[in-house]
């Protein structure tokens, strides 16, 4: 602490006291009545309070500020011991702290905060700096103190202290409200998927089955027609072959078979070449899984794969499309680009939930449910770039 107070008497002799600890590269300055009357008016209108006390803390000069905060005058300081403010369960400790400080050295300066009880007023939390000087008995001042009413500081701390737990149980929750809702995410997805092959198993098995019979009854009856009947009869045969095709073809997109068979690369390339046939976008396939991976994985990346190819057939006004896949760490890497016309990649959050934005939204839900990362590289002219990482599981 800064030691600014000195007593009414021995005016001419305290600041000299307070000076001889300047360093030795200050200007001299010659304490005289116009000095002292300087350091009083400092000492007495100082905002916060200043007291004198005698080693054993009995109060022998104090200013206004300090009077104020026990609700006393200052000349009613004089004579009264420190401890006697301090409230009863921390007097006792109080005193403890001042017989260590009379073993101090002068110079010595210690800080700590107590709870201050004035008369007839309710108790304060203060927090207090002394500093130790080498007692004369022409003044008796052994302690200069310092003190500061921190009760609404220490009230604003509690205040950010309880904000701060309630962030944490909140960013807590939030947290496992997010695993949860990954949790949900994955077992809708899932779900999807088996709903999806289970149609497309049926389209592909029932169907088929019908298909197939009504095939026979139209060669029963082809037999029993004249020729212009029979060729009539061949037409409709034609109209179910068409519809045995777009069934297949719902099917496939249902659930590919080739997926669940022969896994990931083998299916998206398949998927590239439909693709190209339908579109006359160029589409290749580079790289490799290195092995079949998690059920879950390899559908989640094919139906990243196929909504990202729907998207560039739609939007990117492309020649060529290319699929790469690599192991990267513990991470499979599934990067779609093309050589389209782009946009500004700025905007793609917010077309996230748009109607042009219902397919992103569909990649970052699935890419969320494996606790995987999305990015979305693009500038106008220049095409576009989907890169997908997804943490690899154990087959």
């Amino acid at each position: 602490m800064r030691q600014h107070s000195f007593p009414r008497r021995a005016q001419s002799d305290l600041p000299a006291r307070l000076a001889a600890g300047r360093p030795s590269r200050a200007p001299a300055f010659r304490f005289d009545a116009s000095a002292a009357r300087h350091y009083r008016l400092l000492f007495e209108n100082a905002p916060d309070g200043y007291l004198a006390t005698d080693s054993g803390g009995t109060i022998l000069e104090a200013n206004q500020a300090a009077a104020a905060l026990v609700h006393l005058s200052p000349g009613g300081l004089d004579g009264r011991t420190l401890a006697s403010f301090v409230c009863a369960e921390q007097r006792d400790g109080f005193r403890n702290q001042l017989r260590r400080l009379k073993r101090a050295p002068p110079g010595v300066t210690r800080e700590w905060t107590v709870r201050l009880q004035p008369e007839g007023a309710d108790r304060f939390e203060a927090s207090l700096t002394v500093s130790c000087l080498a007692e004369e008995p022409r003044d008796r001042i052994g302690l200069l103190w310092s003190l500061r009413d921190v009760t609404r500081r220490r009230r604003m701390e509690e205040k950010l202290k309880h904000s701060e737990r309630r962030y944490r149980l909140l960013y807590a929750e939030t947290l496992r409200n997010r695993d949860a809702l990954r949790t949900l995410s994955a077992r809708y997805l899932y779900a999807r998927e088996e709903e999806a092959k289970r149609i497309a198993h049926e389209l592909h098995d029932e169907a088929g089955q019908i298909t197939a019979a009504i095939h026979l009854a139209l060669a029963e009856v082809e037999a029993e027609l004249l020729p212009r009947g029979r060729e009539k009869l061949r037409r409709i045969g034609s109209l179910i072959e068409g519809i045995e095709e777009r069934l297949r073809h719902l099917s496939h997109e249902l659930r590919p078979t080739i997926l669940d068979d022969l896994g990931l690369t083998p299916a998206l390339a398949f998927l590239a070449s439909g693709f190209a046939a339908r579109t006359q976008v160029a589409a290749s396939v580079k790289g490799s899984t290195g092995g079949r991976l998690d059920p879950m994985v390899e559908t989640a990346l094919y139906r990243i794969v196929q909504e990202a190819l729907a998207n560039v057939g739609k939007h990117a006004r492309s020649t060529r499309a290319e699929i790469t896949l690599a192991r990267e760490g513990g991470n499979l890497v599934c990067a779609i680009r093309d050589d389209g016309v782009g946009f500004d990649d700025r905007s793609v959050g917010r077309r996230i939930g748009r109607a042009a934005g219902l397919g992103l939204l569909g990649i970052r839900e699935r890419v969320g449910a494996l606790n995987g990362r999305m990015q979305i590289l693009s500038t106008p002219g220049e095409g576009t770039e989907l890169r997908v990482s997804v943490p690899l599981r154990p087959r």
